[in-house]
């Protein structure tokens, strides 16, 4: 059997429709050669895929000096002949190749035996032809960090496919950039907020509670774009039809319109979010949060509150440890990801989103009666108007102009397309759910067609068969003792940090003598440093101290070239360990819950 036949035979296990793609396609013409070092080697287009000295050691440096900042990711853009996903492989490293084209993925089958790396499950193999796919792969594997590495050759034969390919990498590391940011500005208000609202956790039932409770039933999710006001009038109509699902930002302008919705999702944790429900009757809705909100939101009189599980590593510590479930929400960065996310969950179809503009139509941010826009008429004046916030909002974003859903054109910014970048990934992957936009100077969001808002008045009232189900809810939902006493898991969790810290100092010792250290001795101490980093690894609260970490190509810098750079980079991170560790458990610790 050829090279060719075992490759593609095992591809066909992992991928049978690429498998049967390469089968049908023309091969590339590849010069087949041997390197200086006697392995293998070629040329396509009169350009090397490897190196033609050492394709092997090379690789294995390259992958070692891309893989050195922390990633825990390797995007391949072009497997070539496989040199550079063997060596990552062989770390326990992730890969992801992205191949352009059928017939040179067929040329890099016929070269040389690549069953072993088709086999890894590590091995992600992506065919796309201009970066389709890629963000939807990036989010499924859902690396820590990536590295990325081109081809030489497929780089020459295609580069406007390479062109998309780095296009749709960028997008994905965008996000990335925007949740370390995020991380750094509001990390601490999110753990100081899951200490105080801790002991309150296990009097809420989870959004599991809810799964399919609404199977069928239609839904209108209700955003704080400002197209939401166009909707405001029929709202009172549209009740009577529809389960209403809104978000904390337009709750003052759906209850203005005399209107109190179902559900109310509450999810962003800072002290302004909360202030969005200041004054809104919520005595006939079910607040839907989660462990790390404003302490003020679980205060609210309420018909009912339950909860998702937390994103953030304390509230899943808590959760895990008192076996609480919860639940699981997505989160795309905007609280309307997540309440689109929350009517899946419900069951409901189709979902129609209103006020979802994800733009600025006439250059507004959200809808007339939200604190964003009640807060810039009230502190506005004749030097600075209360015009003068949509357009700082607009301009902080990168804006650009795109496509909106009446054919015209509309401003967007790289945030807000993030948004719609997750619901057009979220909505083709629940594809039986459909989603409906009823913004018609909103941006065009792909998978998310648009549909005058009129129409749904001929729908049929489902009211009294909704509000039996609510009333059902509300009378099971489980207002009762803590499956475990919380105080007794945050208690425990204590203890382990304080084991961390005295760990952490233990090491901070052991790498500062290491540097006046050489013979056994050094080789002992390098022992120790080994063990203190297993101890850390396997610590249950391991994630905890580390969340509030930059990402470890921001926290090691460059690569240490001697032996004492390298232990001073060890003390440096064990110190971060360190104050981490020490800062969680004061937090805790005060938070009266111990």
């Amino acid at each position: 059997m050829s090279h060719f036949e075992s490759n593609v035979e095992q591809l066909s296990l992992r991928a049978p429709e690429l498998a049967t793609l390469v089968r049908e396609a023309v091969p590339i013409p590849f010069e087949l050669g041997t390197a200086r070092s006697g392995a293998v080697s070629a040329r396509a287009a009169g350009v090397y895929l490897h190196s033609r000295y050492d394709p092997r050691g090379e690789a294995h440096k390259a992958v070692k000096d891309a893989l050195a900042q922390g990633a825990d990711m390797l995007v391949c853009l072009g497997m070539g002949l496989g040199y550079q996903v063997r060596e990552a492989l062989d770390t326990g490293t992730v890969v992801l190749a992205i191949e352009a084209d059928a017939s040179w993925l067929r040329s890099c089958l016929e070269a040389l035996p690549l069953e072993s790396i088709l086999a890894d499950p590590r091995l992600a193999l992506l065919f796309c032809a201009d970066g389709n796919g890629i963000l939807s792969a990036l989010h499924e594997l859902n690396p820590r960090a990536i590295a990325v590495m081109e081809n030489p050759a497929l780089v020459h034969s295609f580069p406007l496919q390479v062109a998309d390919f780095r296009a749709a990498i960028s997008r994905y590391q965008e996000k990335d950039r925007i949740n370390a940011n995020t991380l750094k500005r509001f990390g601490k208000l999110w753990v100081r907020n899951i200490a105080q609202n801790a002991g309150l956790l296990g009097n809420f039932g989870g959004i599991s509670k809810l799964e399919g409770i609404f199977a069928g039933k239609p839904a209108i999710v209700l955003a704080a774009g400002p197209s939401l006001d166009d909707i405001l009038p029929q709202l009172p109509e549209l009740q009577k039809k529809f389960v209403l699902v809104c978000v904390d930002t337009s709750l003052r302008s759906v209850t203005r319109a005399g209107v109190k919705p179902d559900f109310v999702v509450v999810v962003d944790p800072q002290y302004w979010n909360a202030r969005h429900l200041d004054r809104c009757s919520m005595d006939s809705s079910i607040i839907i949060s989660e462990a790390a909100v404003w302490p003020s939101v679980f205060r609210l009189e309420a018909r009912a509150a339950f909860l998702c599980s937390s994103i953030y590593p304390l509230g899943s510590y808590l959760e895990e440890k008192s076996g609480i479930v919860m639940g699981r929400l997505g989160a795309g960065g905007s609280v309307a990801t997540t309440a689109w996310d929350f009517a899946r969950v419900l069951g409901c179809s189709p979902i129609y989103m209103a006020g979802l503009d994800l733009s600025f139509p006439g250059g507004k941010t959200h809808a007339r009666a939200s604190l964003f826009e009640q807060r810039s008429l009230a502190i506005g004046n004749r030097l600075a108007p209360a015009s003068l916030a949509g357009f700082e909002a607009m301009r902080g974003g990168h804006p650009y102009l795109c496509d909106a859903n009446d054919g015209t054109r509309v401003v967007s910014d790289k945030r807000l397309s993030l948004y719609a970048w997750w619901f057009t990934r979220t909505t083709v992957r629940y594809q039986n759910t459909k989603t409906v936009n009823l913004s018609r100077s909103g941006l065009k969001i792909d998978g998310m067609p648009y549909a005058e808002a009129a129409a749904l008045l001929e729908s049929a009232s489902i009211r009294d068969d909704l509000d039996l189900i609510l009333c059902g809810i509300c009378r099971a939902q489980a207002k009762t003792e803590e499956s475990l006493p919380m105080g007794g898991v945050i208690t425990r969790l204590c203890k382990e940090l304080a084991s961390i810290e005295k760990l952490a100092v233990s090491t901070i010792k052991i790498a500062g003598r290491a540097k006046k250290l050489s013979g056994p001795a050094l080789s002992k101490s390098l022992e120790q440093l080994d063990e203190s980093d297993a101890q850390v690894s396997g610590s249950a609260a391991r994630d905890v101290v580390g969340f509030l970490f930059p990402e470890l190509g921001e926290l090691l810098g460059e690569r240490a070239k001697t032996l004492e750079e390298s232990l001073q980079k060890t003390v440096d991170v064990y110190e971060r360990i360190r104050s981490s560790a020490s800062w969680h458990r004061e937090i805790l610790e005060n938070s009266g819950r111990v």
